[in-house]
């Protein structure tokens, strides 16, 4: 009888490293468009808060046959806020300055910017939900959004054009 050779199944340390220094090139390749997905996502998070916002401080004024004004403070880095109060210009900034709701830029990432716009308060009509027509533009290191809204009350999202800055796929230029 002779004898029998036992075979062993297993990995090298070589056929390891390989596998490794792969896995760690697909890595570094995919970061940085995560980076950007993340980054897109942040700001068009912010920018249908704030559309959702206008439209519920419209419903919000028809309702309660009461103007509401949505105040504005405009910030980089997360420093921005807006609220919504009845009758009156509130300070976003302040605690409990707005009775109907306050967002704080910070609750987005300090990676998005809301650029100062014509005017920082506008208020919506009781009686037709009706609004002065103006814009909000946000904004990151690379992508910008803007939020408009017109005279009849209707609220949309736009790519603006902004030198160095990249539109959001799915919204229309503004124009």
């Amino acid at each position: 009888m002779g004898m029998k050779i036992k075979r062993i199944f297993g990995f090298t340390l070589l056929e390891v490293m390989i596998v490794i220094a792969i896995i760690g090139i697909i890595a570094a390749m995919a970061v940085p468009s995560y980076q950007d997905m993340i980054e897109r996502n942040r700001l068009k998070q912010a920018v249908e808060g704030l559309k959702s916002d206008l439209q519920f401080a419209r419903t919000e004024a028809i309702k309660r046959s009461q103007n509401v004004v949505v105040s504005r403070s405009p910030g980089n880095a997360g420093g921005w806020c807006y609220g919504l109060n009845v009758n009156s210009n509130c300070t976003c900034t302040t605690a409990g300055s707005c009775s109907i709701k306050t967002i704080s830029g910070s609750d987005f990432s300090s990676a998005v910017n809301m650029d100062a716009a014509t005017g920082n308060n506008s208020t919506f009509d009781s009686r037709r939900g009706t609004i002065g027509a103006d814009s909000v533009t946000f904004s990151t290191s690379h992508y910008a959004a803007r939020v408009v809204f017109s005279n009849v009350g209707r609220v949309r999202v736009c790519t603006p054009t902004v030198s160095g800055k990249t539109g959001i796929s799915g919204y229309p230029n503004c124009s």
